[in-house]
């Protein structure tokens, strides 16, 4: 029963809703299978028929938070279906803490609960009540605090004045904007991503500050190969860019130079990006396809074992078997592992071209394939030696001062970001005893699969339209893939770009609200006046990061 569902309705054949359609892709086989079937249900008229109904609701993870606290505080209005349960006295929901967060009584209990409360519940509660009442936190008044169960509570014992404690909030939330300003000098970034697209989505903005200083060095690292998110349309799409690139001279020209042969792979590699990024710079697509099918050329011949020669009949060959093969497929189907493989290294090379807009390049970008991501239902858990000993040589080579990290709550987003933390925790702590390197600063970032609170993080990063404008650009134009996405976010109907600028610039109008227009187009700064989004960076310190990953195994696993 999606959102605008009628509350009497009965048992129907209905279709889903795009928000529902996008949620239950990751099931499905992705949004273009799930687009093109309908769905049985009962009706919320037909669940409620009986008075003596009861109706269990089990809801786990922050990221069913949102709706669990609409469901449960809201009246019963279309907007949220479950509020058509209240009716039913027999109606019950189980729910973890993490899905419990947002309900106003369970956060009262739980701040009752607390032994002390600190300067950053003051600051949670108080960014709350601004952002719900749309008034700057110096514009608080007592009659607004005692309008609000949760700030009342932490103000009384607190025990100081409301001015005193709006003024603490709003230096604290000016000191997380002047750390975002800041760039580092002299240090060595690891960079990971459970995804090809996690860390453009989640931090870019810091990437680039940081990129612009030439005593940093960086390597960008994708714990996965992506392959579940490349479709057999798009993959289609690709053998059509090889099929035209074979019958050109300039690949028997290339065959000639022994472009294709192994031996020979990196610096060739390397020029496929160059040639993508020359055709994106020209607005020549031809220019820009004929980079992509070099890599796709490459990389037939170094799954399959096929030669390129300059009649191209072993690859034409190669690229007629493999079109019926996709042509016969149905989307969401488990692929061949050779398939599998190909459609991994397709994302591989679209990251090497979005890193390539910023003059990185391989060997300063890595792919690690961690053997735990596969198309099965039920994925396996990764393991010491087949999942966390590849980052622990990563380490040792880039010997990082800091490393990035997805972050995500429990139960939030896809599985894989959770899978990954554990093994780059896992790594992190190895290598940190084995190089006496405890003094690593880690980084924590979230995406369009979830937010950070203001009072979570350390550190807010300024984002200007033009930095916009640079990540869509990037992002349309390297991630060919997922400007489609199989598994999009169900909050916008769009490519992942656009759901991250929606997240940045809601952080944005949160932080503005709180200290007030004036503050941002006032500022002596120009990168702070030029502001139109923010991100939110957690930093934080390895034994930090260790117990934010083990809190997260507790509540994920209750290990």
């Amino acid at each position: 029963n999606c959102q605008g569902c009628d509350h009497n309705s009965t048992t129907r054949l209905d279709q889903l809703n795009y928000a529902s359609q996008a949620a239950a892709a990751g099931d499905l086989g992705g949004i273009e299978a799930v687009r093109r079937r309908k769905v049985i249900t009962i009706g919320l008229g037909t669940i409620t028929y009986n008075p003596e109904c009861v109706a269990v609701i089990c809801a786990a993870g922050e990221a069913k938070a949102r709706q669990v606290r609409n469901a449960v505080e809201e009246p019963a209005h279309v907007n949220y279906p479950a509020t058509a349960l209240h009716k039913l006295p027999g109606a019950i929901f189980f729910v973890t803490a993490g899905a419990a967060k947002l309900l106003l009584e369970r956060q009262l209990v739980n701040l009752q609960r607390l032994s002390s409360v600190d300067e950053r519940m003051a600051e949670r509660v108080l960014v709350s009540l601004s952002l719900q009442l749309r008034k700057r936190l110096l514009d608080l008044t007592a009659e607004d605090i005692e309008q609000c169960p949760l700030a009342a509570h932490v103000v009384e014992r607190m025990a100081k004045p409301l001015t005193e404690l709006a003024s603490a909030v709003r230096a604290s939330l000016i000191a997380k904007i002047e750390r975002g300003c800041k760039v580092h000098e002299g240090k060595r970034f690891l960079h990971t991503e459970p995804h090809h697209d996690d860390i453009m989505l989640g931090y870019l903005p810091a990437v680039l500050r940081n990129t612009r200083s030439s005593s940093n060095e960086h390597h960008f690292v994708c714990a996965t190969s992506g392959f579940n998110s490349v479709s057999n349309r798009h993959m289609l799409m690709l053998l059509n860019r090889v099929e035209r690139f074979l019958a050109s001279g300039t690949y028997r020209r290339l065959c000639a130079e022994g472009y294709f042969a192994k031996d020979t792979a990196l610096g060739f590699r390397r020029r496929d990006v160059w040639k993508f990024l020359d055709g994106i710079a020209a607005a020549d697509d031809e220019l820009r396809d004929e980079g992509a099918a070099r890599r796709l050329v490459s990389n037939l011949c170094q799954i399959y074992g096929d030669t390129a020669e300059p009649d191209g009949k072993a690859l034409t060959s190669r690229l007629t078997i493999l079109r019926k093969y996709f042509q016969g497929q149905y989307a969401g189907q488990k692929d061949l592992q050779p398939v599998q493989t190909l459609k991994g290294s397709c994302r591989e090379f679209e990251a090497e071209c979005v890193w390539g807009y910023i003059g990185w390049q391989i060997p300063n970008i890595s792919h690690l394939r961690l053997g735990f991501y596969t198309a099965d239902i039920f994925a396996p858990e990764p393991t010491h030696q087949r999942d966390v000993m590849p980052i622990v040589e990563l380490m040792r080579n880039v010997m990082p001062d800091i490393v990035s990290v997805a972050l995500d709550p429990e139960a939030s987003g896809p599985d894989t970001h959770y899978k990954v933390l554990q093994a780059l925790t896992a790594a992190l702590q190895q290598h940190a005893g084995e190089a006496n390197r405890h003094d690593m600063l880690i980084w924590g970032y979230r995406n369009v699969w979830f937010r950070f609170e203001p009072f979570e993080v350390s550190t807010i990063i300024p984002v200007s339209l033009q930095t916009i404008s640079t990540l869509n650009h990037m992002f349309l134009s390297a991630f060919e893939s997922q400007r489609d996405a199989e598994f999009p976010a169900h909050e916008i109907q769009g490519p992942f770009c656009a759901m991250s600028q929606k997240v940045q610039v809601e952080q944005y109008d949160i932080i503005e609200t709180c200290l007030g227009y004036e503050w941002f187009h006032e500022h002596p700064s120009p990168l702070i006046r030029a502001s139109r989004g923010l991100v939110f960076l957690k930093e934080m310190s390895l034994a930090e990061a260790l117990q934010e990953s083990r809190a997260l195994r507790k509540q994920t696993e209750d290990f």
